[in-house]
């Protein structure tokens, strides 16, 4: 249960990055937009869409899973800088299915501190099937077994907060299909960017796709860059989220690993 949180709290706070990448006192300045209408990064904007437009808010992301029969989500968080040879890589593969009453989750992790060296590399794997629940890697893996009232409580935490990445005034692209799912594509800059630190900005694009049928996320792109002068104090941060195989079959089930963990009997 332990790992489990851990890794909940792993990703909330990649979708936090993804909130908060790019901010600074003059992105949150009411006005200080091209439509001047006081939108703030973070939020979907509040302006009425043109005629024609598909909107481009976003439903939370808990709420847009929620919908969902089954799905497979990745999200992907990289940041490499100040000092070039630092650099962080998170990666958190999600499935569930609604009909089976499971989840899976594999979630790996490598840093290079500053000054270069071997990475640290970490992974862990969640699997859940109705009230049981298996985590672990490698050779330490661990089974529980929760009532029926913990599990409700463990999926309500989970879905206490409803997060929507930075979105901040975007322009409508085009009607797209992203894994067969009907879409509609957004791009976006973050205002703001480097107006606190006095940064340059390398690079500043962002990208999203909404499902026509429930405003959710389909897939995600945020790419910032940012530095104090040519090759100095390079900052770079990117993260993705995409959706797959939704609605349709998704098979989880235990591995021999948390098969044999099952038999171990605790200690007292």
């Amino acid at each position: 249960m332990k790992k489990k949180m851990a890794l909940i709290l792993s990703l909330l706070v990649i979708l936090a990055l993804a909130c908060n990448l790019g901010s600074s006192p003059a992105s949150h300045t009411p006005g200080n937009t091209p439509e001047g209408n006081g939108n703030q990064p973070g939020n979907p904007p509040s302006n009425p869409q043109s005629a024609g437009t598909p909107p481009a808010n976003p439903v939370g992301i808990n709420e847009g899973l929620s919908s969902l029969n089954s799905y497979k989500m990745i999200i992907n968080y990289k940041s490499t800088g100040p000092d070039p040879s630092e650099s962080s890589t998170t990666m958190v593969e999600m499935q569930r299915s609604n009909d089976a009453d499971s989840r899976y989750t594999h979630y790996t992790q490598s840093t290079v501190k500053a000054g270069g060296g071997d990475p640290s590399n970490s992974e862990s794997f969640v699997y859940q099937i109705g009230n049981d629940e298996c985590d672990g890697s490698g050779t330490d893996w661990n089974w529980t077994t929760q009532t029926p009232n913990q599990t409700e409580m463990t999926e309500l935490m989970q879905n206490m907060l409803s997060l929507t990445p930075l979105i901040d005034n975007p322009s409508f692209v085009a009607p797209e299909a992203v894994n067969g799912i009907a879409s509609n594509h957004f791009n976006f800059k973050v205002s703001g960017l480097g107006a606190k630190s006095g940064a340059a900005v390398d690079t500043d694009q962002g990208d999203y796709w909404l499902a026509v049928d429930g405003q959710y996320l389909v897939k995600y792109n945020l790419v910032l860059q940012t530095s104090m002068g040519p090759e100095v104090d390079v900052v770079h941060q990117e993260i993705s989220m995409e959706l797959s195989q939704v609605n349709q079959p998704v098979d989880i089930a235990f591995p021999q690993s948390c098969l044999d963990a099952s038999k171990v009997t605790p200690t007292p």
